[in-house]
């Protein structure tokens, strides 16, 4: 029996060393309510049904990490944007709080992250799994300032923002930069660790010029700030991010997941271990493929990434519940088989350090 514990896994591949297999787990938010049978809405809007489907997902799954993944849109909705939950269906938005009225800016300020809209039940389900679990790293998932910004404005008019008035997309994001910051130390203090879905921040929505002009420097502004209290950043972002890896990489954060858009060859490639990759099974695979399927994704990314350390299986992105049950539960069984070091030749200790 491995005498490697989650936690020891995740932290080699921080240091650039092998433990006994590559860390994997699957990104769960909502797909958790096929673990407990609990209603979609409860779920985003209650602590107890995000925290036990995180649980059951451990007990279930066995992940070496967990993160408590929810919706995207806590921060815009506490800063006025308003959000629906159709039965059965993932939470969406029903107004851009700054959609029809841009000059509001002017009189949003901050929200009270710890008190305001549904930052409360969020972080009590924080510190209800991180009370529960010794062994295995717990981090929360929180909103990045560029797509804060989208979840206010509108991705469109956000695009069309940049072009047009710049300097209102840099007052809009010194706001959210704020709440991105407020949001970490908050959960800092519920006891997990960090990091921020830039859902709206890849070349599939916006340029690599307007990620260099206004996402990179609150990137950047973000982590410069967050190290000064102790804090790591890992950064997720959808979609296809290939024209500005260099760029990414170059914020300041540890650690980086991507999506299935993205090529991995490329960025271990351009990366050179600067921060840890996690990902990038695609979620299709999940939602549509078979086992057969999902091995050969494991076996694409462990041959690809595996060799460098610096390296963490994961789905591209989160899981929805149209995933097949049967597809996650292989995804956790055949990771940790196929991706033991010791079938690529690579003894536990070794790596850079």
């Amino acid at each position: 029996m491995s005498t490697y514990r989650p936690k020891d896994r995740v932290k080699a591949a921080f240091r650039r060393t092998f433990a006994d297999r590559v860390p994997s787990y699957p990104i769960l938010g909502a797909y958790t309510v096929n673990l407990t049978g609990a209603d979609l809405r409860d779920f985003y809007t209650q602590a107890k049904p995000l925290a036990d489907g995180q649980l059951a997902a451990l007990d279930a799954y066995e992940p070496d990490i967990l993160v408590l993944m929810r919706d995207l849109l806590t921060e815009a909705e506490a800063m006025g944007s308003e959000v629906e939950f159709p039965e059965g269906q993932m939470c969406q938005i029903r107004r851009y709080a700054l959609a029809d009225e841009p000059e509001k800016l002017a009189r949003l300020s901050p929200p009270d992250v710890r008190n305001d809209g549904r930052f409360p039940c969020y972080w009590e389900a924080c510190q209800m799994v991180a009370s529960q679990v010794r062994d295995v790293p717990v981090g929360s998932l929180l909103v990045g300032p560029w797509t804060i910004a989208a979840n206010l404005r509108g991705a469109e008019n956000l695009i069309f923002d940049a072009m047009k008035r710049p300097d209102y997309v840099r007052d809009l994001l010194e706001l959210t930069t704020q709440v991105a910051v407020d949001a970490a130390v908050a959960a800092q203090e519920a006891g997990v660790g960090v990091s921020y879905s830039e859902a709206a921040a890849s070349c599939s929505l916006i340029s690599p010029k307007i990620y260099r002009e206004f996402v990179k420097p609150v990137h950047r502004r973000l982590t410069d700030e967050l190290k000064k209290r102790k804090i790591a950043v890992t950064l997720h972002i959808c979609g296809y991010i290939d024209p500005m890896m260099e760029d990414v990489v170059d914020t300041g954060i540890v650690a980086l997941s991507i999506d299935s858009a993205t090529s991995l060859e490329k960025m271990i490639e351009v990366n050179q271990k600067r921060v840890v990759i996690i990902g990038n099974v695609p979620v299709t695979t999940f939602e549509q493929g078979t086992p057969e399927d999902i091995e050969a994704e494991v076996r694409r990314c462990v041959d690809t990434a595996a060799p460098h350390s610096a390296f963490i299986l994961s789905s591209a992105c989160e899981l929805s519940p149209a995933a097949k049950p049967e597809n996650v539960a292989h995804f956790a069984r055949f990771a940790k088989e196929y991706g033991r070091y010791e079938n690529l030749g690579l003894a536990a200790g070794g790596g850079d350090g």
